[in-house]
């Protein structure tokens, strides 16, 4: 008898220990699970699109646009602005950037360049630290005029767009060279990637938050979405923070985001307007 009661003893203490470690892991929270709604907001910031802004917890806005009172007034009103970079595209109306580009930089396959003429954009090499240098020093930019988060956007053109696996690879490998390049130089940013699903499991140690672009509520009929909401919700147990957008306006996308907990957003009118 008294082995019996040992024995069971010793079962209820690992079942209770298993018990509050699987508390403990679903209640475990990033610095940005906090956040309950964001926008996405291309244009110029107006009087009437501050306001606006500062009525959401995270605002991803273009960086070029906004002042240090800008940006300081929507941290004021609780708002995180994150500024967006495009890591694996170079568009044509950042001159800026355009002006700082080594031919080297482009990525070639088959000896071409990778233009998309939607967005009059190229795809960029990331192997090259000419190139990760311009986008630290967007970053870098962006950290004076007061931003302390960043939105990676184009990370899924890794998985897209370069066709060949070999190539595909040493793009993901030097995406987070380049992500440990961004913490060692901005230790406190946060960032937040866009898509590249493919890339999470080797970025999301360097990630706080990850934005589902183009979210469908009909992921569980589609065996890919379903994969990926699996993968994605591994991480966001261990606190990363997700976001989902829908370009149409589908209750179901909104319904199926929340079951999930990814804070949803409506964009049917693009990302310059806000609603």
């Amino acid at each position: 008898m008294k082995t019996a009661g040992l024995a069971s003893a010793a079962a209820l203490c690992v079942g209770a220990v298993i018990f509050v470690l699987c508390t403990l892991q679903a209640q475990a929270k990033g610095p940005l699970q906090h956040i309950q709604s964001f926008a996405i907001y291309y244009a110029e910031p107006s009087e009437q699109a501050l306001a606006a802004l500062k009525k959401t917890g995270l605002a991803i806005i273009e960086p070029q646009l906004y002042t240090p009172q800008q940006v300081a007034g929507l941290q004021e009103a609780g708002t995180l602005p994150a500024a967006y970079l495009s890591v694996m595209e170079s568009p044509s109306w950042n001159e800026t950037r355009m002006g700082r580009l080594q031919p080297g930089d482009y990525l070639l396959q088959g000896g071409e360049r990778t233009h998309f003429a939607a967005w009059d954009s190229y795809l960029m090499d990331l192997r090259q630290a000419s190139y990760r240098q311009v986008l630290l020093d967007e970053i870098g930019a962006a950290a004076e005029k007061g931003f302390t988060a960043v939105f990676l956007d184009t990370v899924g053109d890794i998985d897209e767009y370069v066709q060949e696996p070999a190539l595909r690879e040493e793009q993901r490998r030097s995406y987070v060279a380049f992500l440990r390049e961004v913490k060692a130089r901005f230790p406190g940013v946060f960032l937040i990637q866009n898509r590249g699903f493919d890339s999470l499991a080797a970025s999301a140690p360097y990630l706080q938050g990850f934005l589902w672009e183009d979210w469908r509520g009909e992921w569980r009929q589609d065996e890919w979405s379903a994969k990926q909401v699996e993968l994605v919700r591994r991480y966001q147990r261990k606190g990363l923070a997700v976001f989902a957008v829908s370009s149409r306006s589908e209750p179901k996308d909104a319904r199926e985001a929340g079951r999930l907990r990814f804070v949803h957003l409506e964009t049917p009118s693009g990302y310059d307007t806000l609603k």
